[in-house]
């Protein structure tokens, strides 16, 4: 505080000062500030205006200072260049200054008018102090020498263009004022750019790849510093000019204001209405208003940090200047005109403006010529605006006084006499609140570099995410599961076959016909924890593959319509993350109006429940293949209207096992049956066989003899031997079977044993046939859901073998070769379904396609067709005919094929029965089959 004879005086005016600067809070809102004038002697008034000076020097904020030394202003032009100078120049540290471009325009354009108004009178050369005003004065004869509108505005437009974004005017006309530089910009878009492109960029990284990334990393930073350049420009017709053709603009409009360009064609063109005069009431109010235009656009409160780092109002502080000073009557007109224009629009700005005058009768008239309409002549001395205990009541009153009136309030002006009263207290000067912590200048940067940071870690992790772009991701143990053309090996097993599809594909697609697409959803990966990669047999999943890849490549070469393709989505082993990779099925058949089924499902699984509940939501037909849970698809007592099940239920393999094992087909007439079935967590399959079977061998004696981990099962067998069943029922999966059986043959189990084993352990028999065939202790029979063996006169009487075993052997060996041994080879009978489900798609596609002229079947279209079948003869399919029962009963399909096969000692599967309809008017074993 200023530290003059009775400085302590002050106090109470300083501590109002304090107040009328201070920016509220958001929930308090702007208000328009009084005028504070103050009266008094020189000396007196001089003391007060250096110090409310000082106050906004130690607790910083905007500020202009007009005192007696500064260069004297003749008109308000000149007036408002220094005050738009200084209130930018005095700003906290490291926060940027205000800036004034629409005052910077308004001054441009009206020099370009002086510049064409002197060139009338002079002839000869100019002398130009700088080059800006040589440019200035080259643009004003242009102009003036332009015959047609458009060529002005093309002239003008370029000038604007050559000027630059002044947003600080010059001190004299004919300079260049301060240019927006791109430092000025770095502290508004860059920390923001700059944490918007790292987090695109690791967005980009975690759903897309690591070139994603580094391309949307390039892209974005490109367009930070793009956008920086370009509001370093200027143009006419950009949106930062809009406020001089809007309608809060009144005061000088042409008749060409439609737009911008012409609204500074009317300025240019605009004559003297009183020569020698260049300032007429409108310019002066269109300058006032810009300048206030200029201060509204600087507080107001937007996403951008340094608006609401501003906690003080920009201040200007007028001296008590000589009565024969030139600047004095344009102060007293600047003030004026402000209040003029605040009367007349009644709006906000932020300006605060502080005003000495020699006397009570000068204060008076002053705050006459500003008052508002309810306003009452008050003038009050320093003791009644002093700092009391509970707050400052004269601030305080005022404030509660204005909430009533509208924007401008009942008091336009606070008249203060500094001669007399006395303003010290035992309080201290009131201090404003601070800047908030939030609003630090340095915050936006650590924020940005913190985001960098971070994203930079996440590219870096993302960077192994991805096992290939787009839609193939490590899942949390490392397997790589989601979808592909083909074009991502998801094990090497299984890369022919996958090579093939992806060939395929793209014969589908450069061959510009209309087509459909069926997924494949199955686990394609083994498990990376598990040290025996055999232990999770792909056979089944490899035949699958190769039967789609079969039923693709011949429809296809037969240019069939529309033509298929195919898409892999890989669950992970034991279907782990079925649920996962069925989100992104629907989200791509959202896309892809081409997917129209979806096929697989092969394991009896909580997992794959998750999956068919997942795609129902989409309403997209499911084709199970190898899937044999009783309960697949059922919810609260209804099965799926989407999932259609092409192999029996457990229910019906149990029953013709336990009538198979009664009755001798099954190598003995059993009484009395050891059952092994797995408990583990998430399998559906096992347990529901087991129990499904120890219901239908009833009244037989059946031990129930179950695990729960692999690792349990030499113990099973053990303990099974030491009093051993007429007939071993395996209704495991074939993941244990190798344990199985390896510790049953290694075992004195009291003689040769009979296993009969369901349809799982098909994928292990494929793998290891011969092996099973050598070991002399064990007979196994089992179930497969298909089996070349069957098709035999005397199943099938003169029917022909269908076309898929005709075709399935040269695919095997061009893809796996002649001499392959076993357990690289698909399993036919997990092909035949795979064969079965593409055929199902394909025949539902065709019809539609045909029935509905050429147009190409959806989703819908193929559930009903497969829910509600046209006419005509069955489809055959290469497991048995295909038709679906109805929803009630699962869309299973009617008198399906159960087989019962055994391996010769040589290796080779034999079939022993055949209960079903395999082919139209087919024979089964007489004797062999269950009833019904």
């Amino acid at each position: 505080m200023s530290s003059g004879p009775g400085a302590e005086r002050l106090e109470g005016v300083l501590s109002l000062f304090e107040r009328i600067r201070e920016r509220p809070r958001r929930r308090a809102g702007d208000r328009l500030r009084p005028l504070l004038i103050t009266f008094g002697t020189a000396a007196e008034t001089r003391q007060v205006s250096h110090a409310l000076v000082e106050r906004c020097m130690a607790d910083p904020g905007p500020y202009a200072h007009i005192t007696s030394d500064v260069p004297a202003f003749t008109d308000l032009a000149l007036l408002l260049r220094y005050v738009s100078r200084e209130l930018s120049a005095h700003r906290p540290r490291f926060e940027p200054g205000l800036r004034f471009p629409m005052l910077s325009m308004v001054l441009w354009l009206l020099e370009l008018r002086r510049m064409r108004l002197e060139q009338r009178g002079r002839d000869g050369d100019r002398r130009f102090t700088s080059d800006a005003q040589r440019r200035l004065w080259q643009l004003a004869g242009e102009l003036e020498a332009a015959a047609e509108d458009k060529d002005r505005r093309t002239l003008l437009g370029r000038g604007i263009l050559r000027r630059r974004q002044i947003v600080v005017p010059a001190e004299r006309p004919g300079q260049q004022g301060r240019l927006a530089s791109a430092l000025s910009h770095l502290e508004q878009v860059a920390p923001i750019g700059v944490a918007l492109v790292a987090l695109i960029s690791a967005t980009a990284a975690s759903t897309l790849d690591l070139a994603a990334a580094m391309l949307a990393g390039g892209v974005g930073l490109s367009f930070v510093f793009g956008q920086v350049l370009a509001r370093t420009r200027d143009r006419a017709g950009r949106r930062r000019y809009r406020w001089f053709t809007s309608s809060e603009q009144t005061y000088l409009r042409g008749n060409r204001s439609s737009d911008f360009l012409g609204f500074a064609l009317d300025v240019f063109y605009r004559e003297e209405a009183d020569p020698g005069t260049p300032l007429d009431g409108d310019l002066e109010r269109l300058l006032v208003a810009a300048f206030l235009q200029d201060l509204r656009q600087s507080y107001r409160r937007t996403i951008w940090r340094a608006a609401w780092a501003r906690v003080r109002y920009p201040a200007v502080v007028i001296d008590l200047l000589p009565a024969d000073h030139p600047g004095r009557a344009a102060c007293r007109r600047f003030v004026e005109r402000v209040e003029e224009l605040r009367r007349a629009e009644e709006r906000f700005d932020p300006l605060v403006v502080a005003v000495a005058t020699g006397s009570a009768e000068e204060a008076a008239e002053l705050a006459g010529a500003v008052r508002s309409a309810p306003a009452e002549q008050v003038v009050v001395d320093l003791g009644e605006v002093r700092e009391q205990e509970d707050g400052h009541r004269f601030w305080a009153a005022h404030l509660a006084e204005q909430r009533r009136v509208a924007v401008l309030g009942t008091r336009r002006e606070f008249r203060v006499d500094v001669g007399s009263g006395d303003g010290s207290s035992t309080e201290p000067v009131y201090r404003g609140r601070r800047r908030p912590v939030l609003t630090h200048p340095a915050l936006p940067w650590v924020m940005a570099a913190a985001i960098l940071a971070a994203s930079v870690s996440v590219i870096s992790f993302q960077a192994v995410r991805y096992c290939a772009p787009f839609t193939v991701w490590h899942a949390p143990n490392g397997e790589c599961v989601g979808i592909s053309d083909g074009a991502y090996v998801f094990n090497d097993r299984l890369a022919g076959v996958e090579r093939r599809i992806r060939r395929a594909n793209e014969q589908v697609v450069e061959s510009h016909k209309p087509y459909v697409t069926l997924v494949y959803l199955g686990p394609m990966t083994t498990d990376p924890g598990n040290r025996n990669p055999e232990a999770d047999l792909l056979a089944g999943n490899h035949g699958e593959l190769v039967g789609l890849s079969i039923a693709q490549e011949r429809h296809n070469r037969a240019s069939g319509q529309p033509l298929l393709r195919i898409l892999l989505a890989n669950t992970g082993s034991r279907f782990r993350y079925a649920g996962a990779v069925a989100r992104r099925i629907r989200e791509r058949a959202a896309e892809d109006g081409t997917i129209v089924a979806v096929a697989g499902f092969g394991h009896s699984r909580v997992q794959t429940g998750h999956a068919i509940d997942e795609l129902s939501k989409s309403a997209l037909p499911m084709i199970g293949t190898t899937n044999t849970f009783d309960g697949t698809s059922q919810a609260r007592g209804r099965f799926s209207p989407y999932y259609f099940r092409l192999a029996p239920p457990n229910r019906r393999l149990a029953e013709h096992a336990a009538f198979w094992a009664r009755n001798g087909q099954a190598g003995v007439r059993a009484r009395s049956a050891d059952v092994f079935y797995d408990t583990s967590p998430g399998d559906l399959y096992s347990r529901n066989l087991a129990e499904d079977f120890a219901r239908a061998f009833a009244p037989g004696r059946v031990n129930m003899r179950s695990y729960s981990d692999r690792s349990q099962v030499p113990a099973r067998v053990l303990e099974a031997c030491s009093n051993p069943a007429d007939l071993f029922y395996y209704a495991g999966r074939s993941d244990e079977f190798r344990s199985f059986m390896n510790r049953l043959a290694n075992t004195d189990c009291k003689g040769r044993r009979v296993v009969l084993a369901g349809d799982e352990v098909t994928k292990y028999v494929s793998d290891n046939a011969g092996d099973i065939g050598r070991t002399d202790s064990i007979r196994l029979y089992y179930s497969p859901l298909a089996a070349k063996e069957a098709w035999t006169e005397r199943w099938v009487g003169a029917q022909p073998l269908q076309l898929f075993y005709s075709a399935f052997d040269p695919v095997v060996e061009e893809l796996v070769g002649a001499g392959a041994s076993a357990n690289v080879r698909p399993s036919r009978t997990h092909a035949a379904l795979g064969y079965d489900a593409a055929r199902t798609v394909i025949s539902a596609a065709e019809r539609i396609y045909g029935d509905q002229n050429r147009t190409l079947p959806t989703a819908a279209a193929i559930l009903s067709e497969l829910t509600e079948p046209g006419e005509g003869a069955l489809p055959q399919g290469a497991t048995g005919l295909l038709r679906f029962g109805p929803r009630a009963e699962g869309h299973q399909i009617r008198a399906k094929p159960v087989l019962l096969t055994t391996v010769g000692t040589d290796g080779r599967l034999r079939a022993v029965a055949v209960c079903g309809e395999l082919v139209r008017g087919g024979r089964g074993t007489p004797g062999a089959c269950p009833p019904g």
